[in-house]
């Protein structure tokens, strides 16, 4: 994934286990997202801009490592499938240069009362498509 985002695990975001609780992993997700809209160019403001804020509607993750406080994160984040008012979002966290989760979001555009489903902006397709086809044109370049 091009872009990545680097979290610190604060100790607010153990458990009495003394790793990273579970949950907080879609707050590292969602910390992600923002930072991915930021470096497309089509941040938060321009979303709210074009009339529409995001909501999740399915959250996945899948965990193969532990993460404990004063652990830097790498948190990757890819915007794989866009579909009419829906984005699928995938993440791959990394800590001490190892992958410690996966996940996935699908995340809704929505706007208006009641909120309502709304179609992707296109600055926001524009923005997706020519940051993902610059990271397969220097796979492949």
């Amino acid at each position: 994934m091009r872009f990545r985002q680097s979290i610190p695990v604060r100790y607010a975001d153990t458990d009495a286990q003394g790793h990273v609780f579970f949950a907080n992993y879609l707050t590292y997700f969602d910390e992600a997202v923002t930072g991915y809209c930021e470096a497309i160019g089509f941040g938060y403001e321009d979303l709210l801009a074009a009339g529409v804020d995001f909501v999740y509607a399915d959250a996945r993750c899948s965990w193969t490592g532990s993460v404990r406080f004063g652990d830097a994160l790498s948190v990757g984040c890819a915007f794989t499938k866009l579909g009419g008012s829906s984005i699928t979002a995938d993440f791959e966290v990394q800590a001490n240069g190892k992958v410690v989760a996966n996940g996935r979001c699908v995340i809704v555009c929505t706007g208006g009362e009641p909120r309502a489903s709304r179609p992707i902006p296109d600055g926001l397709r524009a923005a997706v498509a020519a940051y993902e086809s610059a990271t397969a044109t220097r796979r492949s370049g």
